[in-house]
């Protein structure tokens, strides 16, 4: 006898490759933002199902579209699937509009202030979600003070290869190329710990600290024992720790644009160096100009063959 029971399944949730550039269409739909393509996109899964491979793209368009009702039908669709890990998130109404053009600190407060009800872990979820998207909403994660699988995710997430780019977690603008007196050294508390618990740090070779909004290095920085190009400009030091001479591998040191008012003494051992940039320190109120600090004589006798820029 035949068997006449209806298949449940609907025909965007079966796993096919008929499907994959339907798929693909959706998402193109949701991700113009257009009222009209997000309106097409969520009634054909009202219909046709909610393909597992979208969950993630449908719980940042969940807090992204610009329309707060379909924002919320999304939510529905969403929350039918019964995804048990992500219910607090899916139920919680934050919006992050515009988020390309948001600032990083202001996602940062907004997450935090989410977190108190969804929980840790499913506003680190999205916090990843965001940054492998958009390329922000990392600092939240690295803003927890104390060593933990996300905030070890999140360090992860900044390193390729042999090289660790702290700058783009933190989310701050980028000086790089910008005539010196457009230049803005500012003074803000990220509460963001310095990195010295990345899980690969006697691995890495190249680190880019470069407008961290750091006023201090810790004596910490020797776990990157093994680090050869160090980037810490546009920063607020004003001086370096002793434990900086224990980075016996670094050649290449980029201090400018800091807080310096003399020339840091530890810097005469650190016999490997090949290139420092120590421009734009000791900044006047208002300009860069006439205000060079003096490279000591023993540094030079030390290391005759170290390119200086000043």
């Amino acid at each position: 006898m035949a068997d006449h029971t209806m298949s449940t399944t609907k025909f965007l949730e079966e796993v096919n490759e008929e499907q994959k550039l339907f798929i693909e269409n959706l998402r193109r739909l949701l991700s113009t933002g257009e009222e009209a393509n997000c309106k097409m996109a969520i009634e054909i899964m009202k219909g046709g199902g909610v393909p597992s491979s979208m969950y993630e793209d449908l719980l940042i368009y969940s807090k992204i579209l610009p329309e707060a009702s379909q924002r919320t039908l999304i939510r529905k669709l969403l929350a039918k699937q019964t995804i048990s890990d992500w219910k607090n998130l899916i139920e919680d109404t934050t919006a992050f509009v515009n988020i390309e053009t948001t600032k990083e600190k202001d996602i940062r407060d907004k997450m935090a202030k989410m977190c108190k009800t969804v929980g840790w872990e499913e506003t680190a979820l999205l916090g990843y979600l965001f940054f492998q998207r958009y390329r922000k909403g990392l600092s939240f994660i690295l803003s927890y003070p104390h060593r933990n699988p996300f905030r070890i995710k999140a360090l992860e997430m900044l390193t390729h290869g042999d090289v660790f780019d702290f700058h783009t977690g933190i989310g701050y603008y980028t000086w790089k190329g910008t005539q010196p007196e457009e230049v803005i050294l500012s003074n803000v508390d990220t509460k963001i710990k310095f990195p010295d618990d990345h899980p690969n740090a006697t691995t890495l070779r190249v680190l880019n600290f470069h407008n961290c909004k750091l006023d201090s290095i810790p004596n910490e920085i020797a776990a990157f024992e093994n680090v050869e190009e160090l980037d810490l400009s546009v920063n607020n030091l004003k001086k370096l720790p002793v434990s900086f001479t224990k980075l016996t591998h670094l050649r290449k040191l980029d201090l400018s644009f800091n807080r310096f008012t003399e020339f840091p003494k530890v810097l005469i051992k650190m016999t490997a160096l090949q290139e420092l940039d120590f421009r734009y320190n000791n900044k006047s109120a208002y300009s860069f100009k006439d205000n060079t600090l003096v490279i000591p004589d023993e540094f030079y006798t030390q290391m005759p063959n170290c390119k200086v820029l000043v």
